[in-house]
This record gives structure tokens, sequence and C-alpha cells, in this order.
């Protein structure tokens, strides 16, 4: 068996840590070692606010791991694997049979603060006390002074969460886009921005900057990336674009449950 380094994220249910501690042993009984610090595997149990967390705490490690999710919770576009299924995956790690394939899947690149950090499915810069008011660049070029609640970004997979539910379009795509919407923008006849989802490729980079070059960005709004918050001291912009680098997940050959298939039985389907 490859030398596997594995950590296991999982939500608190019962029926997940009762996967946990199965899992954990199959793979010790297999050689793999439990390396909390630097895993190449990391394997998620739960929904996807459990493969999110899983994203966010390994951000670091992004352009080395592979995820293998197993669903075990609520919504679940990221799970691609089921309890019982926990043996087919470990067959695929000791074998690296033909049966499974990488899944490559988008991220955005957020630089704040000389950091990048990664989202898998959306950023964004809020302020629900105050009117939010911050310059919207893309590719250096002002586009708008925006003043509203705030501002959402996000890639194909992240376009089914909040950017559905702010009027936004689902994307399908197989090409690599980022979309941009805004929240409850002020519109009259001395404020106005678009006011309308804009879909972006990989060649546009999108700068929020501050509206006066002494202010901070901390005092305007809040930065959220997925779902977890780094508006702690923001300098005076944030820069977000499309990754170079991909989310590495594993899944079954072929995938015959696509996209298509997962919003459909999320949103349509009884």
């Amino acid at each position: 068996m490859e030398n596997y380094h594995f950590v296991i994220i999982a939500n608190k249910y019962e029926s997940s840590q009762i996967l946990v501690k199965s899992l954990r042993a199959k793979l010790v009984a297999l050689k793999a070692i439990e390396n909390v610090k630097n895993p190449n595997i990391i394997f998620v149990i739960g929904g996807d606010g459990t493969f999110l967390k899983a994203v966010n705490s390994y951000n670091y490690l992004l352009a080395t791991v592979k995820f293998i999710s197993f669903k075990c919770g609520n919504l679940g576009f990221y799970e691609n694997f089921s309890a019982h299924e926990i043996d087919l995956v470990l067959a695929w790690m000791t074998n690296n049979n033909n049966n499974f394939q990488i899944n490559h899947i988008s991220l955005l690149e957020v630089r704040v603060n000389n950091k990048v950090l990664y989202a898998v499915n959306e950023v964004k810069f809020i302020n629900l006390t105050t009117t939010l008011s911050c310059q919207v660049l893309i590719n250096n070029e002002l586009f708008e002074n925006f003043r509203g609640s705030g501002i959402v970004i996000a890639t194909n997979s992240g376009s089914t969460g909040l950017m559905k539910s702010l009027g936004g379009a689902v994307l399908l795509s197989s090409h690599n886009l980022m979309q941009f919407h805004e929240i409850a923008a002020v519109a009259n006849n001395s404020y106005r921005s678009l006011n309308s989802p804009l879909i972006l490729d990989e060649n546009h980079e999108i700068t929020l900057k501050s509206m006066k070059a002494m202010d901070k960005l901390s005092d305007v709004g809040k930065l959220i990336v997925d779902t977890f918050d780094f508006s702690d001291k923001l300098s005076d912009r944030i820069i977000i674009k499309l990754s170079k680098l991909n989310l590495q997940v594993l899944e079954k050959m072929p995938n015959n449950y696509s996209l298509l298939a997962r919003v459909k039985k999320a949103f349509i389907q009884d």
C-alpha cells in the first residue's frame, strides 16, 4: 500500500462518529498513518458544512492533498460515497484500480493582508448593520462604487448556495467561471450600481477597495470565505480571482450522478 498519511474530519452525529471509529481502525490495519498536521488524504464524514470546514482547515495543503467524502449529514453536493462504500474506497487506496477518478473542483483565490485563502463555494464581503461602501475594480479598472449590504462572488459549484438564494444563476458550465452579485444594493438618483449577476472567467480579477484611502476594509465590512470569518484587521483591499489550483476529490467512475442531477434532487424533485 502507498504510504498514506490521513486525517478524518467529521460532524458530531452519532452515526458519523461510529463511521469514524470503523474507518480509522481499517486504515490503521492497512498501515496508513494518522497525521493531523500534514496528511495527503483527508476523509470527510458529514454534509457540505463539514466538507467546507475540512477545506478551510487544510487551505495550506490543497495543492497536494486529496479529499474522500462520505455523506453523513444534510445537503451533500460534495459527498461522493455512502457509509457502506468504505471498503470500496480502501480497495482503491491499496490497488489504485480504475473504478475511481479524481474530480477537480474550481477554487477562488483570495488575497488579503499578504495571505492567500481559498474558497470552494463563495466569498462574501458584507455589512448587515450599516451601509457597506466600497469600490469594485475588475482587472484594475473601476467598475462601480458599491453601496448596499454586501457583495458575493461564487464558483460554479457555489452558485447553488447563497448565490441562488440572491437570484443569481446556477452555473452548470464545464468552463471555469465565477459569478459576482450584490446584496441589497442602494439604488436612487445619487447612487447606482449594476445590481445584476455578472459572470466572469479566469481572465478577470476582482478588487474590493476602500472608498477613502485612509479607511481600512475592516472598518467597512466583514470578509467571509465560505463560512469562515477573516475580517480581523483587513487592509485596504481584497483581491479575488479564479485559482489555478483545483480541489482534488475522489469519485466513482463513471460518475452518473451529475451536478444537474444533484441540483434537481436538492431543489426540484419531490
